[in-house]
């Protein structure tokens, strides 16, 4: 027994002397870590399908498009991008379609709007001193024949650029005197319509066809460009950005290739693939330019779940060498609410907007602690 005692003294000293000659190292580590950012999902007057999202230039009033009920809503923002103050006006009937969104240059501070289903391009005064105010109708333009269902909507000096995507074609009609115009014949669907910064070719994708038709303005030829099997399909958002056209693919209702396209200024299109486990798939639907492209370097990209349920519905910030040639970095920001098939994007010194179709809510988060 004494044995036994003194045996398990003697175990006892030499754990303890193996164990206060173990060295356990505390050594600093990186604290690099994805960034921490606070967003807002503005909730919106219920609606089916909210679509297209503008500020008025040198205002902080933003308007967004719900074409279901021909909605248009009227907000005052803040540079959190919270709406502070909200206004609703339905626009026509409650079948009218409103869609289109564009800010007019030659008629400051009016927008210029398409009701899809009336066949119409409207001219706009939100009256932005008042949300409450209701928005006063300048201008209406009805679309010439055969032209059907007025889908996006550009100014371009004196003319007007639209796309129908009822009877497939791309109006070009001037504002000023609405008996000039041009309607040229594309394939199934024209969805947006962007001019080239250096050829000054107009180009539109066609979702339906999975081709991109670009239109001579000076002699009026259509050639159409048609997209790669091995590369993606369904063209949708289209942008005038750096050197040249920038334009994503959404892919199919199974999945997404997270690819997009640039058209450079002898239009050829080169494709850039995202790598990233999050973009790598992605089913992009909308793109927007950084305000400052010659210092950022930056596009911002929009996935969507609108054809493909399994498809993430978020942001994803692409960082470029400065020649616009390469990928930097990709940084992929997933929207709170999955499954609102995420539709449009744009974008302020401050804050980037997505509005999400089916959950009646726009998204919204600095962009200054994307920067970081």
């Amino acid at each position: 027994m004494l044995f036994c005692q003194r045996w398990a003294v003697l175990v006892s000293v030499l754990l303890q002397v193996a164990i206060a000659k173990v060295h356990v190292p505390v050594t600093p580590v990186s604290t690099d870590r994805a960034v921490t950012f606070q967003y807002v999902e503005n909730t919106l007057p219920l609606a089916a399908q909210t679509h297209e999202v503008i500020m008025v230039p040198k205002t902080s009033v933003m308007l967004v498009s719900q074409m279901s009920n021909s909605v248009l809503i009227k907000a005052r923002v803040d540079r959190q991008g919270v709406f502070q103050h909200l206004g609703a006006f339905q626009l026509g009937n409650n079948s009218s379609g409103l869609h289109g969104l564009a800010p007019s240059k030659a008629y400051k501070g009016k927008v210029w709007v398409t009701l899809q289903n009336d066949n119409l391009i409207v001219l706009l005064d939100p009256r932005v001193d008042d949300i409450s105010a209701a928005p006063k109708v300048v201008k209406v333009i009805r679309v010439p024949k055969p032209g059907l269902g007025p889908h996006y909507v550009g100014e371009y000096g004196d003319e007007l650029w639209s796309t129908m995507q009822t009877s497939s074609h791309v109006l070009r009609i001037n504002h000023k005197d609405t008996d000039v115009y041009s309607i040229y014949k594309a394939q199934p669907k024209p969805v947006f319509i962007a001019k080239h910064p250096i050829n000054g070719m107009f180009y539109t994708g066609q979702d339906d066809s999975s081709s991109v038709m670009q239109i001579n303005p000076k002699t009026g030829e259509t050639k159409q460009i048609a997209i790669p099997v091995n590369a993606g399909q369904t063209p949708v958002g289209m942008i005038s950005g750096p050197l040249g056209i920038w334009f994503v693919l959404l892919g199919t209702g199974e999945k997404g290739t997270g690819t997009f396209g640039h058209i450079d200024a002898d239009g050829k299109v080169k494709f850039h693939k995202l790598s990233s486990a999050l973009g790598a798939n992605a089913s992009l639907l909308h793109l927007a330019i950084d305000p400052h492209p010659d210092i950022s370097h930056t596009i911002w990209f929009l996935t969507s779940s609108i054809i493909n349920p399994k498809a993430l519905d978020s942001v994803i910030k692409v960082v470029f060498n400065p020649t616009y040639s390469e990928i930097i970095k990709e940084e992929v920001t997933v929207l709170p609410t999955q499954q609102c098939k995420a539709h449009r994007i744009w974008l302020t010194d401050t804050t980037v907007f997505a509005t999400e179709l089916t959950s009646s809510k726009v998204f919204a988060w600095s962009k200054a602690a994307a920067a970081k």
